[in-house]
């Protein structure tokens, strides 16, 4: 029972967000059935996993478009190649919402899944150590990394006691006006760790481990990983929680205002805008309140990886492929 997908699969690197979904989907799939394949035209269903713009099939395929967003604009060629498709899929509802009003049709939603090695643990502040934030998402302009930075030196400056630190994919447009002009964070400040390097899964995983909060005041987001996986290991996260499909899970939600987007080049239309002044509130928040939100975020942890099991999010997926491949091949 095979099912062809192209896009982000035919690279599955699994340090990025498309390529960890990829390898995920696949994985289930095949734990419930389903065959898949990297671009088979034989294959009587295809499923472009991409932008609508790349979306591609062997002509007599079943065509399903799948397609995170992060913006409630599109680009040129997206509703012609989506009216040539049988059926749209999303991650999330607040995607659905975008494209049932972009494509002027019903839109399924497949999520995505949490990763079970992102484990529970009850955290602890021990006081003798930094109490440290991290953010993840440079340098993706939408992940705000830099309204993390200037709120971080406007609350805990050069605290020892405080620690940041920027997880980046191998470049980071961060910077803080000093005597010296504009510098990088790290360079004026001593509790600003930044890494540029790309991480593999495991690096990532330890990284993750010594967080007292995860920070991601995202303009929107096609699912968000990462946000999901620190929330999976218990660690207290404040994150934007409009586009979020896990908004209830989510330790210190932050509210947004839709607004039109600084980035229409990448993000046409308008996005979820951060409220930055209550980002300041969360931050000092999360500090004075630590084991209140550490148990809210432990317990809901558990809950997370039940509700984002792989298998479980894929089921109604891999129900109705089978249920198109009885009816119609």
């Amino acid at each position: 029972m095979k099912v062809s997908f192209t896009g982000a699969p035919e690279y599955m690197a699994t340090m990025y967000g498309f390529g960890k979904a990829s390898w995920n989907i696949f994985s289930s799939f095949r734990r419930l059935g389903i065959d898949p394949v990297v671009k088979d035209e034989t294959a009587p269903i295809g499923i472009s996993f991409c932008p609508p713009h790349d979306y591609t099939f062997a002509e007599n395929q079943y065509k399903i478009g799948y397609t995170p967003w992060e913006s409630t604009g599109y680009f040129a060629g997206w509703l012609e190649n989506a009216a040539k498709c049988d059926e749209i899929w999303t991650t999330s509802r607040w995607n659905k919402e975008i494209f049932e009003n972009m494509f002027n049709r019903e839109v399924f939603v497949y999520t995505h899944g949490i990763d079970h090695n992102f484990s529970p643990k009850k955290r602890k502040y021990d006081i003798s150590a930094p109490f440290t934030f991290l953010h993840v998402g440079e340098p993706f302009n939408r992940k705000d990394g830099q309204l993390v930075v200037d709120t971080f030196i406007r609350l805990y400056g050069n605290d020892p006691r405080y620690h940041l630190i920027m997880k980046c994919t191998t470049r980071n447009e961060l910077w803080v006006n000093s005597s010296d002009g504009r510098v990088k964070p790290d360079q004026a400040y001593n509790n600003i760790t930044i890494y540029n390097e790309v991480f593999y899964p495991h690096e990532l995983l330890a990284l993750y481990s010594v967080a007292h909060c995860f920070i991601y005041p995202s303009w929107g987001e096609g699912f968000g990983f990462n946000p999901l996986q620190a929330m999976g290991m218990g660690i207290p996260t404040i994150c934007t929680s409009g586009w979020a499909e896990y908004s209830n899970r989510i330790t210190l939600p932050l509210s947004s205002t839709l607004t039109t987007s600084p980035w229409q080049d990448a993000h046409p239309g308008e996005q979820l805008k951060p409220n930055a002044q209550e980002l300041e509130m969360l931050m000092l928040d999360v500090v004075q309140n630590y084991a209140k939100y550490t148990d809210i975020a432990f317990k809901n942890a558990f809950k997370l990886h039940e509700e984002y099991d792989w298998d479980l999010v894929s089921r109604p997926a891999v129900g109705k492929l089978k249920k198109i491949l009885k009816s119609r091949f």
